[in-house]
């Protein structure tokens, strides 16, 4: 709701049996922490330094 998530969603993450790697593909945790929201709050991308790291050579 604060991240601009439907109640309806939020509940749904919220009462999910799935752990938490598998409940990160959900929509409503996919819309409230997007990676320009991860990014925003300082958290580096494992996909970023990969590619970095990678086609630095």
């Amino acid at each position: 709701m604060k991240l601009g998530v439907h109640v309806q969603a939020a509940v749904a993450c919220g009462i999910t049996s799935k752990g938490p790697w598998r409940s990160s593909k959900t929509p409503g945790i996919q819309q409230a922490l997007s990676n320009d929201y991860l990014k925003a709050e300082g958290l580096a991308s494992l996909r970023d330094g990969w590619i970095k790291l990678h086609h630095s050579r």
